[in-house]
């Protein structure tokens, strides 16, 4: 089979062990996740980071199996843009008959509705307060996945529960009383690990980390 013809994950993967180079070692070199590379040569597009952040691996795949990175977008933008379409075919009288059967009300449907709707705040008021009381801290951050910048330094984000203690790399940040906290972090040229750690007064701990590449 010619390479024109084979899937990105393929032509990935061949040109990897063209070259000889194992996934780990491939890792190191563009520092890219391990579990990002295997997702990649397994065509799991759907576990890779953010659609924004993809071009900076392509650009660094292609720098250490030398390739085109163009040849790669390409193959990839034809790859993702081959979705499946709903079928719109069905028979118009068959869609009517379905839905005047689904929006005929009568007391006994709005009474169990109301019911299992009553249930369901009520179930979800008693989970909240269960959760809040004995469960880890909420902590929510800007940095929705690993990230590759050229900036010296990134703004972290984000908001957890009044009243924790929060640390990012080991050291405290005010935390808000509604929560929100934010912090300048310095980056050093190549791979950076970002730890961000909120602990409630039960001791218990949510723990973010981050891996960001400054080019």
């Amino acid at each position: 089979m010619s390479e024109n013809k084979q899937n990105l994950a393929e032509f990935l993967k061949n040109k990897r062990q063209e070259k000889k180079i194992t996934l780990a070692k491939l890792g190191e070199l563009t520092k890219i996740q391990a579990y990002h590379l295997e997702a990649l040569e397994a065509g799991q597009f759907e576990k890779l980071p953010p659609l924004v952040y993809r071009t900076g691996m392509f650009e660094r795949l292609a720098k250490f199996l030398d390739i085109d990175k163009n040849e790669i977008i390409k193959m990839y933008d034809e790859e993702n843009q081959a979705i499946e379409k709903p079928d719109y075919s069905l028979n118009e009288n068959v869609i009517k008959s379905r839905k005047s059967s689904y929006f005929f009300l009568t007391p006994k449907k709005i009474t169990i509705f109301f019911g299992v709707l009553l249930l369901i705040l009520i179930s979800a008021y008693l989970a909240y307060q269960f959760k809040f009381l004995i469960g880890p801290p909420n902590l929510a951050i800007n940095l929705k996945g690993d990230i590759v910048i050229n900036q010296q330094s990134i703004a972290i984000n984000g908001k957890t529960d009044s009243g924790v203690y929060l640390t990012i790399n080991g050291e405290n940040v005010y935390v808000a009383s509604d929560g929100s906290f934010s912090k300048e972090v310095q980056l050093a040229s190549g791979a950076n690990s970002i730890d961000i750690k909120a602990v409630n007064n039960f001791g218990k701990t949510t723990e973010i980390i981050r891996q960001v590449l400054r080019q």
